[in-house]
């Protein structure tokens, strides 16, 4: 019986650790291999954007009179609501990074680009979140 007791605590005690070990991680952040677990900065941001790698899509999902009004360097503009129809890439695996105004519309966007199978999807939020300047489309 004590050994019984014993095998059923280990048990318990394993599967806590286990459902455990995933809490934390930031579901916006990708979820490919080496995907960023820590919040993208605007700092962080800018070296990507400096890197200028053709696998990386800047995707500013307001409307197209918000992104003209001014947008990060480099953002192409897609609205959430017609991401699903206007892709940025067909690689399912290239880096898309996802911003609107106050980061409810790009999180939208980017469940329902990893909904659609992209598998390195970065959420930045909101503009408000970025440290440098915009550039004025109109």
């Amino acid at each position: 019986m004590k050994a019984i007791l014993i095998v059923l605590v280990i048990l318990f005690v394993s599967g806590a650790v286990l459902f455990a070990g995933g809490r934390g991680e930031a579901k916006d952040q990708g979820t490919a291999a080496g995907a960023e677990i820590e919040p993208l900065s605007s700092e962080r941001l800018a070296e990507i954007i400096a890197a200028n790698d053709p696998n990386t899509y800047l995707v500013d999902v307001r409307t197209e009179e918000e992104y003209n009004s001014g947008a990060i360097p480099s953002a192409i503009n897609i609205p959430f609501d017609v991401i699903a129809d206007n892709l940025p890439t067909e690689d399912r695996t290239a880096r898309i990074i996802v911003y609107c105004r106050s980061g409810n519309r790009s999180g939208v966007a980017s469940d329902t680009l990893e909904d659609l199978g992209f598998t390195n999807v970065l959420d930045f939020g909101g503009v408000n979140n970025w440290k440098g300047g915009l550039e004025i489309r109109e």
